[in-house]
């Protein structure tokens, strides 16, 4: 029963966060979660120089650093479309995956403008997530930030919010 629970609550954090409201998803995180998200791009070294090597790198600690990297998510406008979540353990040592698309609608409604494959891994104690792992493909996550850096904020700020937050 508790499984069904947080594929309900995993479900609509996401859902807020796709709707520009991180807050939900921050409520849930323990006071000194950690977040790891590899690869060479800004979003790894928001906090902290970029460290490679087969053993999870913590990029953001605490819930402060946490909502820098929710808030620049949602900011963005980055959606998120789950594929499939699976829960796992007992409620004091819970692992969830979430599957997912995400991606960044332009104003045609396509996703060109960014898109990629995601895997979330994040692990609960009672109800609050202590580390959240996010698999990606990220050169095209650094292929991205290379074109919005080429891009004049003028431009970017030109795209509609209704555009970016549409909830799917």
């Amino acid at each position: 029963m508790y499984k069904t629970t947080v594929r309900t609550l995993v479900r609509h954090s996401i859902s807020r966060l796709n709707q520009g409201d991180a807050s939900l998803l921050l409520r849930l995180a323990s006071a000194d979660a950690e977040l790891a998200f590899p690869g060479d791009n800004s979003w790894a070294a928001m906090h902290r120089a970029v460290v490679k090597g087969r053993d999870r790198h913590v990029t953001h600690r605490g819930v402060d650093e946490c909502r820098t990297f929710a808030e620049r998510f949602a900011n963005e406008g980055i959606q998120f479309e789950i594929e499939d979540i699976l829960v796992n353990g007992p409620p004091w040592n819970l692992r969830v995956a979430v599957r997912a698309h995400d991606f960044i609608a332009d104003p045609t409604g396509g996703d060109d403008l960014y898109n990629n494959r995601a895997v979330l891994f994040l692990e609960m104690r009672w109800g609050r997530m202590v580390r959240w792992e996010d698999y990606e493909d990220t050169e095209r996550v650094a292929t991205w930030d290379r074109q919005r850096d080429a891009t004049p904020k003028t431009d970017r700020a030109a795209l509609p919010d209704d555009v970016l937050r549409e909830d799917r």
